[in-house]
């Protein structure tokens, strides 16, 4: 497990009460299905505003201000926020958004032309809140703004393997980490491993990052096999005796290696586990539908596609572990929630998720398909499993108001300047 210690640039000095603390915070990662930056974004904002860690914040969508009561309107409790995608949680203005960014998804030009009118826009309706506020982009969008910037990168894969993204994503990326590198922007990264990557391979000055690790949705945790049993009904599982993985179907998760260390377990009747796999499909995917679809056609795997908040959890809870070997993350939220849910979990060596995995992980070499073959075997097999995962680890105890509170500090260490 990662124990590195804070930097002398992660010792916020403590605040002035008579500061106000006030934010902008893009919202656009709210404009659609709640996953990834979205699920950051909210939760985010969500913490901010609830523990009232900031006296005022707004959420800016790209084209106009959006409705900061959408973060009272979704429910922790229930099947989770839906986002602005949501017909019930928008207003005009974010419907608006919504169906602009689905214009500008059609193509690259319409991409560029979307960029420049929401510039434009952004440069002239956050003008006036330039002395009074700062700006906290969650994602690579930093439009013009004259007072104090924080933006959250969280990984680099779009310029380590733009050949897996969209082009008008690409540009839109690399845009937003040049301008954060080159300006006298402060970054937070999820993750001390992106944290290192800026400072050895793009000459960020390591006083200008805060590594802020990520929490688990609140909802996490361990449940026994009868809260789970409807749900496995329905999909005709058993209770702990199922692989699960979970993520975008994208190459750099690494599903290609995944599958083909699956069969030939199956194959070697070293386990009689089916493959369970959740994730929307992503960009340039078509080889790992293609091995997806043979392991169902064969009985071995079934693919959920989306599913909600609490089909999720449910599934997280009662598998036997999750695979999450991924090629490269920032951080690895699905190993974490995964964790916190007392499912075992093996992925990738040296990555992210060795900064906050519990020590029963099962750590592979994710270029090596006989290494992940070899963690699949062994854990039907490890007894120490069978009455669920150690949950007790620092991090599955984290909440996101923790992790609120110390980007909060990362605010004020940026309105010092």
């Amino acid at each position: 497990m990662h124990t590195e210690h804070k930097t002398a640039a992660d010792v916020i000095l403590p605040e002035n009460p008579a500061c106000r603390l006030n934010v902008v915070l893009g919202g656009a990662p709210l404009l659609g299905r709640l996953t990834g930056i979205g699920r950051y974004t909210y939760e985010l904002a969500r913490a901010l505003v609830a523990s009232q860690i900031v006296d005022d914040l707004k959420l800016w969508g790209d084209l106009s201000f959006l409705d900061a009561g959408m973060l009272e309107r979704g429910d922790p409790t229930s099947e989770g926020p839906a986002g602005l995608a949501d017909k019930k949680n928008r207003g005009h203005s974010g419907g608006l958004a919504v169906s602009a960014r689905a214009f500008a998804s059609r193509s690259y030009y319409a991409s560029m032309v979307y960029q420049y009118v929401s510039g434009a826009m952004a440069e002239r309706r956050l003008r006036p809140l330039a002395d009074s506020h700062l700006y906290h982009s969650p994602n690579f969008i930093m439009p013009h703004f004259d007072g104090a910037r924080v933006i959250t990168i969280h990984d680099l894969s779009t310029i380590r393997f733009p050949q897996f993204h969209r082009k008008q994503m690409v540009v839109l990326c690399e845009g937003g980490i040049h301008s954060a590198i080159e300006g006298k922007v402060h970054v937070i990264t999820d993750s001390f491993h992106i944290r290192d990557e800026l400072v050895n391979d793009f000459g960020v000055e390591i006083s200008r990052i805060s590594t802020v690790h990520l929490a688990p949705d609140p909802r996490c945790r361990p449940r026994h096999e009868s809260e789970c049993r409807h749900a496995l009904d329905a999909l005709g599982l058993s209770h702990k005796a199922f692989f699960l993985s979970v993520g975008t179907i994208e190459p750099r998760k690494n599903l290609l290696r995944v599958f083909e260390a699956f069969r030939a377990g199956r194959r070697a009747s070293h386990f009689d586990w089916p493959l369970i796999v959740v994730g929307a499909s992503g960009w340039k995917s078509s080889r790992e539908h293609e091995m997806l679809d043979q392991l169902i056609k064969d009985g071995l795997a079934l693919y959920l596609d989306y599913v909600t908040d609490e089909t999720l959890l449910t599934l997280y809870a009662s598998a036997g572990a999750l695979v999450f070997p991924s090629l490269y993350e920032g951080f690895g939220l699905p190993a974490l929630e995964a964790a916190a849910c007392g499912c075992p979990v093996i992925t990738s060596e040296h990555s992210a998720m060795a900064e906050f995995a519990p020590e029963q992980t099962l750590f592979v070499n994710p270029e090596d398909v006989s290494s992940i073959s070899d963690a699949l075997k062994a854990i039907p097999s490890r007894s120490e499993f069978g009455s669920g995962f150690d949950v007790s680890t620092q991090a599955a105890a984290r909440t996101w108001v923790d992790v609120a509170q110390e980007t909060s500090d990362v605010y004020r260490a940026a309105l010092r300047g």
